[in-house]
């Protein structure tokens, strides 16, 4: 199972991963931002009623209207609610990001010391086995 999940990781472009990652995290916080400015509008046209008198048609039409306007507030909510959420997503990510790039700069220290340590321990044995002989 672990062998599947490594070659699975194996095959994403990192590279490209970590490169757009920024402009993801700048677009999310670009639409976030647009969507907390933007303010609710509201419609006052009334459809009149062909039939029925006024005050009913008046009467539908204004429960009408608070109607859309309750399902326009939803849906404002509901964006705003996204908006939030892709925010908190695209900094999830950038901090995935630098938290796989720092790996990659501890993997890169790791092994240069592995480097140094062999070449002096291959250098000892060396040292040893001349003084041996």
């Amino acid at each position: 199972m672990a062998i599947g999940w490594l070659t699975a990781l194996k095959l994403v472009p990192w590279a490209d991963v970590i490169e757009a990652a920024p402009g993801l995290a700048k677009s999310a916080r670009g639409l976030f931002k647009r969507t907390q400015e933007a303010a609710p509008a509201t419609v006052d046209v009334v459809a009149p009623s062909a039939h029925g008198s006024d005050a009913d048609a008046l009467v539908q039409a204004t429960q009408r209207l608070a109607a859309l306007d309750a399902l326009l507030a939803q849906a404002i909510e509901r964006q705003q609610a996204a908006a939030e959420l892709l925010d908190k997503l695209a900094s999830q990510n950038a901090r995935m990001v630098e938290a796989i790039d720092a790996l990659g700069r501890g993997y890169r220290t790791l092994k240069t010391w592995l480097i140094v340590v062999s070449v002096i321990a291959i250098s000892a044995l060396v040292w040893v086995a001349s003084i041996a002989r």
